[in-house]
């Protein structure tokens, strides 16, 4: 050690909290910090920032990057929550309420990392190519933010990237669709077609069907790509299903054409053009133009998590994965809650592949 003595580590008054701060960043936003939120009712007090920053010729990480939550919003609404889950006899409601409403904001938008992951390498692989450095996920982020603002439909059903990340939530393979019926019934999740909830309602499709995510996702990477919010050609039919048959017929068919539109036209049963098959890293060839969003190494990255406003500091020691049972308690603690019986095994791992039946009575 330059310029002192070295002093052995069993004789510093160093605890393990201490190595602890050191290797973690500060996760509470600086003042004046702007508070977002998405536009559907359960995602209010959640938005993702994006990994890159927009607007620059080279390269440059946001250090805001991650998930951020608007903390005193999600306590006031898990506690109306709470209130719905009292009456349903559930103990401990107000902390059980939180958890939910938490784990399904986090899982939503941890969603929006993978695909923002994914889209920035690409956009990292077209500049190291020599090509101007494209701001594809500002670009495509602002085009559904107007959709957003004015809610014009049937366009305003074309920001499907929320589509699937709510049906990424009801089939997550940590089995936090194992409480996909939980999420149902205290609002968080829309009813499958509620058209007041737009792009949102659409996920039960998708969530159940493995083609219609593959097919929305390849649209999903085709909407970055071309800067279009329809790059399959679907509105104009929409729009007639829509005069003929009234609003309510079009959104119920809107994944189904997104469907047929992916299908190869040339007449190959197997759909999409030949160039957009991949094989993916079990050989498996997907109908996306890079690779899914549903798979690979961005479901185990560390995202960061910002909290907002007073309530801040309490999520942040609730939701600290190295001091507090984040994520693996909380999810134990909410399927005991909403367990009614088990499945393959005499003990129960939420992250076996076992699957498990669930009611919503506690």
């Amino acid at each position: 050690m330059v310029g002192g003595a070295y002093e052995p580590l069993s004789r510093m008054e160093v605890s393990d909290t201490d190595f602890a701060e050191l290797s973690r960043p500060e996760r509470k936003p600086g003042p004046g910090t702007d508070v977002g939120g998405e536009v559907d009712e359960a995602l209010s007090m959640f938005w993702y920032r994006s990994i890159l920053r927009n607007g620059c010729d080279t390269p440059e990480i946001d250090p805001d990057w991650g998930i951020h939550v608007n903390a005193d919003a999600l306590v006031e609404w898990s506690a109306g929550i709470a209130t719905a889950m009292e009456r349903d006899g559930v103990v401990n409601a107000p902390r059980v309420s939180l958890d939910l409403a938490f784990i399904f904001g986090f899982d939503h938008c941890f969603f929006h990392h993978c695909v923002d992951s994914q889209i920035a390498l690409h956009m990292l692989r077209m500049f190291e190519a020599g090509q101007p450095l494209a701001d594809l996920r500002y670009n495509h982020r602002n085009a559904c933010e107007r959709l957003h603002a004015l809610m014009p439909v049937p366009q305003w059903w074309f920001d499907i990237e929320e589509c699937l990340a709510n049906a990424h939530v009801a089939r997550d393979p940590t089995r936090l669709g194992g409480l996909r019926e939980a999420f149902l019934r205290y609002r968080l999740l829309p009813q499958p077609l509620d058209g007041s909830r737009g792009p949102w309602a659409l996920w039960e499709q998708a969530a159940m069907d493995p083609s219609a995510f593959r097919a929305l996702s390849y649209m999903l990477w085709l909407q970055h790509l071309r800067g279009e919010v329809d790059p399959l050609g679907i509105l104009p039919e929409l729009e007639n299903i829509m005069e003929i048959g009234g609003e309510d017929e079009a959104f119920n068919k809107f994944i189904d054409l997104v469907l047929e539109a992916s299908k190869d036209q040339s007449g190959n049963s197997d759909g999409g053009s030949v160039h957009d098959w991949i094989l993916n890293n079990q050989d498996v060839p997907i109908l996306h133009a890079f690779g899914g969003f549903n798979e690979g190494i961005f479901r185990r990255l560390d995202v960061p998590i910002w909290f907002h406003g007073g309530h801040g500091p309490e999520m942040m020691r609730r939701y600290d994965m190295q001091q507090g049972e984040w994520p693996y308690g909380t999810i134990e603690r909410l399927y005991s809650h909403f367990r009614t019986s088990e499945v393959g095994s005499d003990w129960d791992d939420p992250f076996s592949p076992d699957d498990d039946d669930f009611e919503l009575s506690p």
